[in-house]
């Protein structure tokens, strides 16, 4: 009788184990499935050719399958949404660029944010990096930015600033060049980058910042002009244009960046496996290679990196944006 209630006793300990006591073997490893990358833009765009790119080098990495899923809308903002309201379980991630987590937080009342980039979001590494260009339409006679703010100053309101939607990082880096060159170009806001440029190309607006896979093309064909780059130094893929510190705008830079995102919670085991091999994937040379196709430069970074990177942003454009007094409802 004595011999069976023990055997009774730890057959009910056994029941009862927590799983932080079970041994690794008995618990499942990450990741065991393929994983979802959201890139929350349509497909064929610069984003979709880095999201792509990544989650390809990725799976390399975790030895699994990267599936990149697109969910466009709201200036990139509601695809990231769905990560943040997805399960925390290391298999729903999200390329996010600054529109989503930095621009529409300061641009929006705070009831009606879609999520909160610092609390519901674990923010994993920044991606990639390219500048943006200011380009000009064929009809514009400013051969230079300082002939188009010469232009500019002479008849305010007379030239146009295209941008690729109201509040979208386009929007607010005309708001800065504005600021910073001191001079006064109407805003006309598009629904997107391609009919913005559409209409440059027609002759409908005079200039616009874009992201540099987006122009090179057309900049290569002679059929828009390129002012200068919004970084400190020449960009490789364009050495004969300038860069803002050399055309004597110092404080317009600006970057087109895309940076990783999980949803908020995700466990030190989960993290133990991911962040390196999301690292890997980044210095890779094969991966290195095809961002600079798509005229981007790879930027890992820690987590605790891309936060402060983010925190900056906010700081940064903050009061470009009261100045500018733009609010979106």
């Amino acid at each position: 009788m004595q011999r069976r209630q023990i055997i009774s006793s730890f057959a009910a300990a056994a029941v009862v184990t927590p799983l932080s006591l079970l041994p690794l073997a008995a618990l499942a490893a990450y990741p065991e499935k393929p994983v979802v990358l959201v890139v929350p833009f349509p497909p064929g765009g610069p984003a979709d050719g880095y999201g792509r790119a990544f989650a390809q080098a990725l799976s390399l990495q975790l030895k699994q399958p990267v599936v990149v899923e697109n969910r466009s809308g709201v200036g990139g903002a509601l695809g990231i949404q769905s990560v943040a309201r997805s399960a925390p379980d290391g298999y729903t991630l999200g390329l996010a660029g600054g529109g989503a987590t930095v621009f529409l937080p300061l641009l929006m009342e705070k009831d009606k944010h879609l999520f909160d980039t610092f609390k519901d979001l674990t923010l994993l590494s920044k991606v990639v990096s390219t500048p943006n260009i200011l380009i000009a339409g064929p009809h514009v006679t400013a051969r230079t930015v300082q002939e188009l703010v010469l232009q500019a100053k002479a008849k305010p309101g007379k030239l146009t600033i295209a941008s690729a939607g109201a509040g979208t990082s386009t929007h607010i880096l005309a708001e800065l060049f504005k600021q910073r060159a001191g001079v006064y170009m109407l805003h006309v806001p598009y629904r997107g980058a391609a009919p913005a440029m559409q209409d440059l190309m027609g002759g409908q607006v005079d200039v616009f910042f874009v992201e540099t896979p987006a122009a090179l093309p057309l900049i290569k064909a002679g059929k828009v002009k390129a002012l200068f780059t919004t970084d400190s130094k020449r960009a490789t893929w364009l050495p004969d244009v300038p860069s803002a510190v050399e055309v004597g705008l110092p404080d317009v830079v600006a970057e087109g960046a895309y940076g990783l995102v999980a949803p908020a919670g995700l466990s030190d085991a989960i993290m133990r496996e991911l962040v390196p091999a999301i690292d890997a994937a980044l210095k890779s040379p094969e991966l290195v290679a095809r961002f600079d196709q798509f005229s981007g430069v790879s930027s890992p970074t820690t987590s605790a990196m891309y936060t402060a990177y983010l925190r900056n942003e906010y700081a940064r454009w903050l009061p470009v944006i009261q100045k500018s007094n733009i609010r979106l409802e």
